[in-house]
């Protein structure tokens, strides 16, 4: 089974030079959760730019900047137990495809859970030993730029919403808070000096101080409740695997919360938790 046989070659991707704008739009777009870039009027690959990226760089504009240029890459022509591999040992959901340095496709996790879980045997087996327990839970009325903060902190890619009687309302990814991020004009005015400690003086009122303008990503301070998406997918321990594979995949989700029979949380299901079991599936123990 090789990765072009699966991989997604309607792809969309980002050319150099670019900017933060371009790239929030592209995601939003059509979205997707990293986007590839390329050499401007090539198709040779640069790097890959991810929403955490975009958060992380809130006052970088210029894609250059922001685009990882060492990412993980496989070729089209490696076995598909490779790239599940590769996902496995690095945490990257989304590998490039690359054919003598040239993008030619994109290989998901959900490629490969899709062809090797969604399938008769796997309906049978429920996802209860694959079920993450370690779960990071914030109040609802929690404000928005505190809630993502508590996610960095907790190095999560979701975080589960709750309410004042600890009863399930949602979960947020980092999507969510790109989704709802403004880009704002901040103006800073800096103190210039020149090597040799004399003050330069700039502008036309002759002071020395440089109005210095950005660009800057800002979340809104409201409650972590209003941007939660509407009509939140929940599983329970029982639910089998081929199931919430394909829950994942036609809602193009990466986790969903996991809830007992009284609705109360369980824990979290990732599309990542499947790959030990994708990789036996492809005889890669």
């Amino acid at each position: 089974m090789k990765v072009a046989d699966y991989m997604q070659t309607d792809i969309v991707c980002l050319s150099l030079p670019g900017t933060r704008e371009e790239a929030l739009t592209l995601m939003a777009e059509k979205q997707i959760h990293s986007v590839p870039v390329v050499k401007k009027g090539t198709k040779n690959l640069v790097g890959v730019v991810t929403r955490t990226d975009l958060l992380k760089m809130a006052d970088e504009n210029q894609l250059a900047m922001l685009v990882n240029r060492e990412a993980v890459t496989v070729n089209s022509d490696a076995e598909l137990h490779t790239a599940a591999r590769l996902m496995l040992d690095t945490g990257h959901r989304h590998l490039p495809v690359i054919e003598d340095g040239n993008l030619v496709g994109m290989i998901t996790v959900m490629d490969i859970l899709r062809v090797t879980l969604e399938k008769e045997e796997y309906e049978k087996r429920s996802i209860r030993d694959l079920v993450t327990r370690n779960v990071t839970a914030v109040w609802d009325q929690t404000p928005v730029p505190l809630a993502y903060m508590v996610m960095e902190m907790a190095d999560r890619h979701a975080l589960v919403t709750i309410n004042s009687e600890g009863g399930v309302t949602g979960i947020v990814s980092v999507s969510d808070f790109i989704r709802v991020s403004e880009v704002m004009i901040e103006d800073n005015m800096a103190h210039t000096e020149i090597g040799t400690g004399a003050t330069v003086e700039w502008g036309w009122a002759s002071k020395n101080f440089l109005l210095v303008t950005k660009k800057v990503l800002k979340l809104p301070p409201t409650a972590i409740e209003k941007i939660v998406p509407r009509n939140t997918i929940n599983v329970t321990e029982v639910t089998s695997i081929a199931e919430c594979v394909a829950l994942l995949r036609k809602n193009r989700l990466e986790q969903i919360p996991v809830l007992s029979a009284a609705g109360s949380l369980v824990g979290l299901i990732e599309d990542v938790s499947f790959l030990p079991l994708a990789l036996k599936s492809l005889g890669d123990s």
